[in-house]
């Protein structure tokens, strides 16, 4: 499964929730906040993080979306947005 927006088949299309202005991407939520790791394999966490029962809801969840940082220039808002990924 791939993100359209990381991969740039697409650009995230959001207003903001305040103030109707148009919101910036600012990439991957886990590049966002995590350590800088330019040379270690990407991992995507919903794939490994499992149960005895198998994979939980919201393991699934993260599976099939892709968490990114959105802001808004005009008010200097950021909030979290899911693209779902593509097959």
């Amino acid at each position: 499964m791939l993100c359209p927006i990381c991969n740039g088949f697409e650009q995230i299309a959001a207003a903001c929730p305040s103030c109707s202005a148009v919101m910036n991407d600012y990439g991957r939520t886990d590049d966002f906040t995590a350590p800088y790791a330019p040379y270690q394999p990407f991992s995507d966490p919903g794939a490994e993080a499992t149960n005895n029962r198998g994979t939980m809801a919201s393991d699934l969840r993260s599976e099939l979306s892709c968490r990114h940082v959105i802001y808004c220039p005009n008010c200097a808002k950021t909030y979290e947005a899911a693209v779902t990924k593509w097959l």
